[in-house]
């Protein structure tokens, strides 16, 4: 459990800072004479407005998905001037998906729906639809389900998106522009259920979920980590959520907590030679995807809540004989449930007690807490599994270890060289306690600084894994979260990171080269 100092920590990262407010408001169980609301916190079935098809891709006009694009401002949640989010955290080739919007003050609004990854020859940006202009409308207040404190806006659908059944799978973003030039934005995935491909990439959309403060007012605003207290001020674990719904948007501009490593994955692979296929960690769990129709499964980011359900269908991957690569650190840790929303779509709402009473655990109900509390330590999986939040003022270099080994082939680089502003964020290492744990190659042993007893500043070591399982499948755990950054982000990008992760890939894929 994260210790006082760690949570701040956390809350830094949000951008939260304690400040005065007032006390959250409890949900109302009924009916509204609001438009759009409904029993429950339960959204309608149906669009406010008639749904109508995407419009024509504007050309020669300067598009930038972002929130803060030129002659654009971000939202941010007390005036909730623009905000919005998916009927699902990912859509198939041919399927549709819903977006719930509320606009302050009533006004039209535009949908831009965007692809991320490789951008077309001569364009700014890869837009790939836009809705017409439509009626947007104050919808509902936010509300707070008690005892769970789970924060719902059950809006009316306001624009349907009919995906066409030639789109790539990918990661999209989709726009939400006012009138009055707001922004905001929520991230989905496209997926193609009837196509192998060499990877497929898995986004982390509980762990989006489950670090979601909306709306960051002072008053509602809730995670699975910290709430508001009548004050105003933040709390923490004893008044935090325990269950958070999809059913809302992500906090302030909508970039959900360390998107940013996904997208830098995102990024170099597309320019990769690998074919490559998307998903959302729900449609693991929701069986959606069959991993056996891929060489390798990539887990971009920091996938933090998983279910049994997910961990099961990575054990099938592992046991068939697929590549397993985990891109940041701090993965497969904590235990959760995939409930259904108030109007029984599945699949909505991510439950985490924690270290609350779990009173749903009862006659064999797993309880959610650490999947290391279950007798489960995610090392023997990983490799290696989490150890301590970073807390050194700037990403430390990785030193590398074993560069003898084949995953270091072409990088040139020697035991002890170091590879500048990588070890970041959160680590991992290998625990010499866990029972069972695979025998490992280590590929960097990097030192850091975490919070020790007392709150006094500790050295550890932070470690890059590899292992291969019995059925013959490699396993590599990053134990950072900068290992993507290495690959795309501009003042971060590094030939020697890039190269290791093709070689890295290319073995798990059957290509040459490594």
């Amino acid at each position: 459990m994260p210790s006082r100092r760690q949570s701040l920590l956390i809350l830094g990262l949000l951008g939260l800072t304690a400040a005065a407010g007032g006390a959250y408001l409890l949900e109302s169980h009924g009916t509204s004479d609001r438009p759009g609301d409904s029993p429950e916190g339960a959204p309608p079935d149906r669009p406010l407005a008639p749904i109508t098809p995407p419009g024509p891709v504007p050309s020669g006009e300067y598009l930038n998905w972002r929130p803060n694009a030129p002659r654009f401002t971000p939202v941010d949640d007390r005036g909730q001037q623009i905000k919005g989010y998916a009927s699902a955290t990912s859509v198939g080739l041919g399927e549709s998906i819903d977006f719930h919007v509320s606009v302050r003050p009533a006004q039209k609004f535009t949908v831009k729906v965007f692809r991320l990854g490789r951008i077309p020859a001569g364009a700014e940006s890869n837009l790939v639809a836009t809705s017409p202009e439509l009626s947007g409308v104050s919808q509902s207040a936010p509300r707070v389900v008690e005892p769970t404190r789970t924060v719902v806006a059950p809006w009316a659908a306001s624009w349907r998106l009919d995906v066409p059944a030639d789109w790539k799978s990918g990661l999209y973003v989709a726009v939400f522009e006012s009138t009055a030039k707001f922004r905001s934005l929520t991230p989905f995935v496209v997926r193609d259920d009837h196509k192998a491909a060499d990877l497929l990439v898995v986004l982390p959309f509980t762990t989006y979920q489950a670090y979601n403060m909306y709306p960051v007012d002072r008053v509602l605003g809730s995670s699975l980590y910290s709430a508001y207290l009548p004050s105003g001020k933040m709390g923490g674990a004893d008044i935090c959520s325990t269950r958070v719904s999809f059913d809302r948007p992500y906090q302030e501009d909508g970039l959900p907590r360390l998107f940013e490593l996904d997208q830098a994955f995102v990024e170099w692979v597309e320019t990769q030679p690998y074919s490559v296929s998307y998903a959302s960690g729900l449609d693991l769990h929701a069986g959606r995807v069959k991993v056996t129709d891929y060489k390798a499964l990539v887990f971009s980011g920091h996938d933090e809540y998983w279910s049994a359900e997910m961990r099961a269908e990575l054990d099938k991957a592992l046991g068939a004989g697929i590549g397993v690569a985990f891109m940041a650190a701090n993965n497969v840790y904590w235990s959760i449930r995939m409930d259904a929303s108030a109007a029984g779509v599945e699949h909505r709402q991510v439950t985490c007690y924690k270290r609350h009473q779990d009173p749903a655990a009862v006659g064999g109900v797993l309880p959610t807490v650490l999947w290391r509390d279950l007798g489960q330590p995610e090392q023997r999986v990983l490799g290696a599994m989490y150890t301590a939040i970073i807390t050194d003022p700037e990403p430390r270099p990785l030193v590398v270890a074993g560069a003898g080994h084949w995953f270091w082939k072409g990088t040139g680089l020697r035991d002890g060289d170091q590879l500048a502003k990588l070890v970041g964020g959160e680590a991992d290492r290998v625990h010499p306690n866990v029972k069972d744990k695979p025998d490992v190659a280590v590929l960097a042993a990097s030192p850091f600084t975490a919070e020790g007893p007392g709150g006094r500043p500790h050295t550890q070591t932070q470690h890059t894994v590899l292992h291969q399982h019995p059925s013959g499948a490699w396993v590599f755990n990053a134990g950072t979260f900068y290992w993507n950054h290495g690959l795309s982000t501009p003042g971060f990008v590094d030939s020697r990171v890039q190269i290791a992760t093709q070689n890295l890939l290319d073995r798990m894929t059957g290509k040459s080269g490594a």
